[in-house]
């Protein structure tokens, strides 16, 4: 069974996909500031709302059990083009910087993986920095890290719908898992 952490969860695609796929999975936790879809997210998983932290400025690191599998779609609006552009430099304020807090959770827990979801705009001339600086200080902490640009499209989705995909993987586990885990990612793909 793998212990899941999700965070900036919306309604919890990621975990609605391993459900569909019949992967034997135990949420620790779950991270949703909005209340409407942390209630959907307790009803679609049938799990209380107690078990969502909230706030991930506010979450305290050392209550988090374990887990094996973080998940995070930190809020794109300042890496969007259809948002400011204003970007998400670490400690900006923007809400596209709440994605260093998630860092701050891998460095202290360090699960053996963690996936990123996010806009293509992250990988553009303006915000790259961002993504450079995230990819850096995963392989820095002992991550291997693989990304792409997939478009939901492609999967069979009727939705022309492109997203940056980053999948880390700890270096101890990583050739033995990559295969996995990007078989994994696809399926999730086509779930959303």
């Amino acid at each position: 069974m793998i212990k899941i952490f999700s965070l900036f969860s919306g309604i919890g695609a990621f975990e609605k996909a391993l459900e569909n796929l019949k992967v034997d999975y135990k949420l620790v936790n779950y991270c949703e500031i909005d209340k409407f879809p942390s209630y959907a997210y307790s009803v679609m998983h049938r799990i209380s709302e107690d078990y969502n932290l909230g706030d991930i400025t506010k979450v305290d690191i050392s209550n988090i059990k374990n887990f094996d599998l973080l998940t995070h779609s930190s809020p794109c609006q300042s890496f969007s083009f259809a948002g400011k552009g204003e970007g998400g430099d670490e400690g900006s304020g923007t809400k596209s910087s709440l994605m260093w807090y998630t860092v701050h959770i891998i460095r202290n827990k360090m699960p053996k993986y963690v996936i990123w979801e996010n806009v293509k705009a992250v990988t553009c001339k303006k915000h790259k920095h961002n993504f450079d600086k995230y990819l850096n200080t995963l392989e820095k902490l002992g991550y291997c890290n693989y990304w792409n640009v997939l478009n939901s499209k492609d999967y069979g989705v009727p939705q022309h719908r492109e997203r940056v995909f980053v999948v880390s993987i700890r270096k101890d586990i990583c050739k033995d898992s990559f295969k996995k885990i990007i078989c994994l990612l696809i399926i999730i793909i086509k779930a959303r």
